[in-house]
């Protein structure tokens, strides 16, 4: 893969159009999350609740999406202001501003981004087998997997994993850092240097690893083992979905993003199907 170069770096996209066709697209992705809200609030106490159980249902969902949606309104902004100025590309954002063919630029690259996303997610379980951080927890007991939590985890993290975070953390976060980095060291000169789009990609993956913390921490104690573990599996899933967004597109790394999913999703299956005989 090589870098584009400035004469095939992309114009100036159409914020309007963009922001409207980049949020529809990752709107399933946020309405995948309301089964999970719905299992965080059967899971909470009555009197941890408060006003909440006087609520309508609906009205608690609702309100819990709100800050999902404004996130992700901020990132998509970010990406639409910043992204085409450090030439990093979304193709649906080309489709919409010039009509520049989508499928074309994509599917030369899915076999080998699907094959990338598979061995992401082997590389991941067996790092995490490895390491054994659950060992003793909760978690560690937690009861097997059924194949409706498994289809919904697949659900999950094909549409809100491969679309919205890699919405957030590339075309949002590491755009904002590329942009950040080349308006102070180039002085909004030239193509963004290397060494500032890898700056970018990392420190963009270790936030997205932080970012599971929270949600970890509503289920087990964390332990500085866990802590580790969480950041480094998932900074290494931004590292590659970061390098395919720079490299060719973010659509690219959306696909690569899903396709670990998928991988997750054959052995957690193959797992579930052996306990049943």
């Amino acid at each position: 893969m090589t870098q584009q170069t400035p004469s095939t770096q992309p114009s100036q996209i159409h914020f309007g159009k963009t922001l409207l066709a980049l949020c529809a697209l990752a709107l399933p992705g946020i309405l995948s999350l309301i089964p999970v809200i719905m299992g965080q609030i059967e899971a909470l106490p009555l009197d941890a609740l408060g006003e909440l159980a006087e609520m309508p249902p609906a009205l608690v969902i609702a309100l819990s999406l709100i800050n999902p949606l404004i996130l992700l309104f901020i990132a998509v902004s970010i990406g639409n202001l910043l992204a085409h100025r450090v030439g990093l590309r979304s193709l649906l954002a080309e489709k919409v501003s010039h009509g520049t063919p989508i499928w074309p630029q994509l599917y030369p690259h899915i076999p080998m981004v699907l094959g990338i996303g598979i061995l992401f997610a082997f590389m991941v379980l067996g790092l995490d087998a490895l390491m054994n951080p659950f060992e003793g927890t909760d978690l560690a007991e937690a009861a097997p997997a059924t194949l409706p939590g498994l289809l919904s985890q697949l659900v999950l993290g094909l549409l809100y994993g491969g679309i919205v975070e890699e919405l957030l953390l590339r075309w949002g976060v590491m755009s904002l850092l590329v942009w950040i980095g080349w308006r102070i060291f180039q002085r909004g000169k030239g193509q963004a240097h290397p060494a500032l789009v890898w700056a970018a990609i990392t420190l963009a993956a270790i936030l997205f690893g932080i970012g599971h913390l929270p949600a970890l921490a509503g289920m087990v104690e964390l332990t500085p083992l866990i802590v580790f573990r969480t950041i480094l599996l998932n900074a290494l899933g931004g590292i590659i979905f970061g390098w395919l967004y720079w490299k060719r597109s973010l659509e690219v790394a959306m696909v690569a993003h899903a396709a670990g999913h998928i991988g997750f999703f054959l052995v957690n299956f193959t797992i579930f199907a052996l306990n049943l005989n």
